[in-house]
Formats: C-alpha cells, sequence, structure tokens
C-alpha cells in the first residue's frame, strides 16, 4: 500500500466573503456553492508592426507600439465578448475593468523581433483584458445555472466539504467546469507559502472534462489534507483556461506536491503568461477562489 504523506493545512487571514448560507454536507460533492472571489479574462497573442518616428527617438517606439497593442486587444477582446455573452437567448452584461495603472489591457509579455524588410519594428505581444458579469436580472441562482452551460464564458467552480473545520479533520476540496478546461489548483499557507495540489508528481492530471466532479485528495494522491495549528483561514485557488497551461519555478515537496518559489502576488500572473496560444489567438481565464476557516 503507498504510503501517504499527511500536509497540514494552515489558513490565511479571511476576505471577499460573499457566501454564507448553509448547504447539506451530503450534497456538496455534485452541488457547489458561490466561490469568494472569481476573475475572469480575455488572453490574446498579437504581433505589432511600428516604423520608426521621423526625427525621432528609437526609444519612442516601444510606447508607441504598446500603445497599439492595447488598442488592438481591447477592440478584439470586446468582439469576443459580444459573441460569448449571448447564451440561448440570454445577453449576459459585462463590465471590462481597469488595472491598477488605469488601463483597460495588461500586457503580460513582450517578444521584440529584428526590424523586418519593410523597415518596421516587430514585436509579439501578450495581453489580458479583465471582465466582470453584471447582468444579476435573472437572480443569482439563475445567471449561476447559465454559467454551468458549455456554451457560455469558461466558469469553474471550487468548494469544501464545509466551510469551517476543527483541528484533526480531514479536508476535501471540488471543483468543476461547465466545459473542458486545462487547471491548476493551489493552496495559499498562512504564511503565505504555495503548494500546488493538483496536477502533483504522483497524479499528473491538468485537463478537466465538463461538468464532471473532481476531488482532492482522490485515488492516485499521496496526502492527506487534515487541520492543525496554527488556526486562522486559507485559500483554494482554481487557475482554469481553455488553452494549456505550463508553469516552472517550482519544487517538489513531501506527498509530491510542488512548491511555488514565489509569492501568490506574482503567481497569478505567471499563469496567465504561460497559457500556449497561437499566433493571433485568444484565450479564455478563469481565476476561482474559495476559503476555509479553522475553528476551535
Amino acid at each position: 500500500m503507498k504510503k501517504r504523506i499527511l500536509i497540514f493545512f494552515v489558513l490565511l487571514p479571511f476576505l471577499f466573503l460573499i457566501f454564507t448560507g448553509i448547504v447539506c454536507a451530503d450534497d456538496l460533492q455534485t452541488e457547489a456553492m458561490v466561490r469568494d472571489l472569481e476573475i475572469r479574462s480575455v488572453i490574446q497573442l498579437i504581433d505589432v508592426y511600428a516604423y520608426p518616428p521621423e526625427g525621432g527617438e528609437t526609444g519612442q517606439i516601444r510606447g508607441k507600439m504598446l500603445s497599439k497593442a492595447r488598442g488592438s486587444i481591447f477592440e478584439r477582446a470586446k468582439k469576443y465578448l459580444d459573441s460569448k455573452t449571448k447564451i440561448a437567448g440570454i445577453n449576459l452584461k459585462y463590465k471590462i475593468i481597469k488595472n491598477k495603472t488605469g488601463h483597460f489591457v495588461t500586457i503580460l509579455n513582450v517578444k521584440n523581433y529584428d526590424v523586418d524588410d519593410k523597415g518596421r519594428y516587430h514585436a509579439r505581444m501578450q495581453g489580458e483584458v479583465k471582465y466582470r458579469l453584471e447582468d444579476l436580472t435573472y437572480g443569482k441562482d439563475r445567471l449561476r445555472t447559465v454559467l454551468m452551460k458549455p456554451a457560455a464564458p469558461l466558469t469553474v467552480e471550487v468548494w469544501t466539504d464545509k466551510r469551517k473545520y476543527s483541528e484533526g479533520e480531514p479536508v476535501k476540496i471540488f471543483f468543476k467546469g461547465n466545459r473542458d478546461f486545462y487547471g491548476k489548483i493551489v493552496k495559499v499557507g498562512v504564511k503565505g507559502r504555495v503548494f500546488q495540489l493538483l496536477p502533483n508528481n504522483y497524479r499528473q492530471i491538468s485537463f478537466f472534462k465538463e461538468s464532471r466532479v473532481y476531488t482532492i485528495p482522490d485515488e492516485g494522491d499521496r496526502f492527506n489534507l487534515e487541520v492543525h495549528s496554527p488556526f486562522g483561514e486559507e485559500k483554494v485557488i482554481v487557475y482554469a483556461s481553455d488553452l494549456p497551461l505550463s508553469l516552472r519555478n517550482m519544487k517538489t515537496v513531501a506527498g509530491g506536491l510542488y512548491a511555488y518559489r514565489g509569492k501568490e502576488s506574482s503567481l497569478g500572473k505567471s499563469v496567465r503568461k504561460s497559457i500556449s496560444i497561437p499566433e493571433g489567438g485568444t484565450a479564455e481565464f478563469c481565476e476561482s477562489v474559495w476559503k476555509i476557516k479553522k475553528v476551535f
């Protein structure tokens, strides 16, 4: 029998708590609850060209190309969302969100190329447009039902068998998507350490089927999630995309889990940058956050 390593489930400060209702634990495997936080976005990869300005410095080219890239990515993302938010006669309303610098587009990655045969500077840029769904006309329950349809924007639900745990209790994590997706599931500890629960060294699964409920830990895992001190709260995060994800800067630790070498603040951007987007292509991205609380 394979040895199972006990992984202590330590907890982070509790933020963005939305759900306060009670659901029967027996139903939780198939009946997900409202997540604490959901971040949706469209990520694109485009080629940008620019001629050097007459009488100007070549340093001005970067700003010109960034401006062109943001404009193109924004317009393409808006067109994409317009088509994806029309579901079975329902037009979902969405709002594109500005980033911390006041832009609607966040440039995730830039690859510069040599000047082409037309004398133009060439760069390939990966940019993200975040948005929020706002149409609650049908109520949250109705909206949730609509979003779990395969035709809806990529939606991934994550939950646990309950919200509060006492010391020594085991924790089960469940998640499912409205359609097939590639994903990474992580937990963030009380001191900010990030561990990737799935895929792990013994269960190398990163592609998940539509509407199927997945469990952590499950067959093939060599760890348990059991609550121990210190007491507090912790995050479980699912990063999901309709295109493959890859992520380096990980090391294997006890139980075959992967420990992220950086901070949570850099993890989300790293995952987004890792999406394998074809030239001129578009990826949908959904980040779902669930929090539990360890009590006496």
